[in-house]
């Protein structure tokens, strides 16, 4: 299916580009490291720190776009089954609203640090999710019409995409919350206003 392949290709563009990013750190920091005389200097921590911020920032829009991707497969799955003409017009709408209020539940880079706020989300996009996939799969022309079955699959993809972002930026997280850590006295004299708290993780704290 031509969406399908669309999809996929602007998956890989942002792997390809996450890649990118990841092997500018790592020349970045391999630079850095082989200077003596300027590895410990201002400057070199400067770039080191924003480095690491655009690829916090980065994975965190990477994986935005994939959950607002998600929410709009939602929606045309309702829309598919809305062209049949013979479906629950009611619970059609009742689905479709609530599609619309999960940006509303959704946390933020700060928010996220009350993980109840996450779980909270999770369980509200799943629910969701399953009762949209049940509305598709119980209508009666479901097995005549592909694009319900592609519209699932694609769903689902997304879920296991979204998981994946988090796992990186977790990891990005860790580098950049260490990194302040280790550099915090040359980060705190600089003009740049850079907060030092750590960021939080959905990744939970053992």
């Amino acid at each position: 299916m031509n969406k399908n392949i669309k999809q996929e290709n602007m998956h890989l563009k942002k792997i390809y580009t996450f890649l990118i990013a990841g092997l500018i750190f790592s020349y970045v920091v391999s630079c850095q490291s082989n200077k003596k005389e300027t590895s410990g200097s201002q400057d070199s921590v400067l770039i080191q720190y924003q480095v690491l911020i655009d690829s916090v920032d980065y994975n965190w829009a990477v994986m935005i776009s994939d959950d607002d991707d998600k929410h709009f497969l939602m929606k045309r799955l309702l829309l598919e089954v809305s062209y049949t003409n013979n479906y629950d017009k009611a619970l059609f709408e009742d689905l479709n609203n609530k599609v619309d209020q999960l940006k509303t539940l959704r946390y933020d880079q700060k928010s996220m640090e009350n993980s109840l706020m996450i779980d909270a989300y999770d369980s509200a996009t799943f629910d969701l999710t399953d009762q949209i996939i049940v509305f598709a799969r119980s209508h009666a022309r479901f097995d005549d019409i592909p694009m319900m079955g592609e519209l699932i699959d694609d769903i689902n993809a997304k879920n296991n995409y979204i998981l994946m972002h988090r796992i990186h930026y977790d990891n990005w997280v860790k580098e950049l919350n260490s990194f302040k850590k280790k550099k915090r006295e040359k980060l705190l004299s600089s003009d740049l206003p850079i907060e030092m708290e750590n960021m939080p993780l959905f990744q939970l704290p053992f």
